[in-house]
């Protein structure tokens, strides 16, 4: 019985590492793109002034991880994107001033988004993330 079980192990452990992990060490990719709204008030958006994000820090966390697993900083005109990507569920995020913020100074707050990649060929755009600048 044993013998049969270590015969079976082999054919385990190639169905193990076909299911889908998120992770880099693929072929799918994450892209998206960041914009400002800069206000006068942090809390009032009259008068707000909207720009691409350039040079904007964009996380991604794998799966149900709990650390960031890689950065990268947007482009000019506010665009990123994440290559190499394995089908999974992903967590995108980067930082904004608070617009309610409850004392002054307050620290910044994550903008989130999950996202899905499906295929392993897969390219996802999560859109348009809006972060917010007092000015």
């Amino acid at each position: 019985m044993l013998k049969d079980s270590f015969h079976q192990l082999p054919l385990l452990l190639a169905l193990a590492a076909c299911s889908p992990q998120a992770g880099d060490g693929g072929v799918a990719s994450l892209t998206g793109k960041v914009e400002v709204e800069r206000r006068a008030v942090i809390s009032n958006p009259a008068g707000a002034v909207t720009y691409p994000g350039a040079d904007v820090d964009v996380f991604i966390t794998y799966g149900d991880r709990v650390g960031p697993d890689d950065k990268v900083t947007t482009n000019y005109d506010g665009e990123f994107a994440f290559y190499g990507l394995m089908p999974g569920t992903y967590t995108v995020y980067v930082y904004s001033e608070d617009t309610l913020p409850q004392l002054p100074q307050a620290p910044d707050v994550a903008i989130v988004q999950e996202v899905d990649i499906e295929g392993r060929r897969d390219a996802v755009d999560v859109g348009t993330i809006r972060i917010f600048k007092e000015l």
